[in-house]
């Protein structure tokens, strides 16, 4: 299947997954389907998650069993507010839910002294090159970028996406821009996807 933008990708996946999805509707959001919980524990079996000290993680409602696993680990995570309304740290073993972040501590990123191991996002749409299409906000290039030019990332970071496999397509490039940040693995219920 050819698209003619990123936009007809968000629409075709929002389409096809929404039968797969719990609350809240996949349309205009990064959706959150049903195995999500258990794409998300895959994360433990990623080497670099097993040596990072720090973890960062977006907000979406699908990362929430990720952001779970980071605090059980006692590992530290480093999370940002929904529409990038800053970045918060939590060390806690609590349940990272949106409220919980928004209570937690604010981040200093040029005090953050454990630099980040992982940084981990979901997506509308992914393909085998870690080409990421999120749902047209910009916040998660802004968000690497942000990281990356703080030197909060490590050298080595992983950027791993949570996705179902119907979000999985075999190349979007042509649909890229410059500012769009390319993932290194792909977590989804069926594969672990190191990308090309």
């Amino acid at each position: 299947m050819r698209f003619e933008n990123k936009e007809e990708v968000r629409e075709y996946v929002w389409k096809k997954i929404e039968p797969f999805c719990e609350f809240p509707s996949p349309y205009g959001r990064i959706p959150n389907f049903r195995d999500a919980k258990k794409v998300c524990e895959k994360i433990r079996e990623l080497e670099e998650y097993r040596n990072s000290e720090c973890v960062f993680s977006a907000p979406d409602s699908v990362l929430l069993r990720l952001r779970e696993l980071v605090l059980e680990d006692g590992k530290i995570l480093l999370a940002v507010l929904p529409r990038m309304r800053g970045f918060v740290v939590l060390k806690e073993k609590v349940r990272p839910t949106i409220s919980h972040l928004r209570l937690a501590k604010t981040a200093d990123l040029k005090e953050l002294r454990e630099k980040v191991g992982i940084f981990a996002q979901g997506c509308v749409a992914v393909d085998l090159h870690g080409n990421r299409i999120g749902k047209g906000s910009g916040f998660g290039d802004r968000e690497f970028e942000i990281l990356k030019k703080e030197g909060v990332l490590a050298k080595k970071a992983l950027f791993v996406v949570i996705a179902h496999d119907l979000q999985v397509f075999n190349d979007l490039s042509f649909l890229m821009e410059e500012h769009d940040a390319k993932a290194d693995v792909i977590l989804t219920p069926t594969r672990i996807i190191r990308t090309k």
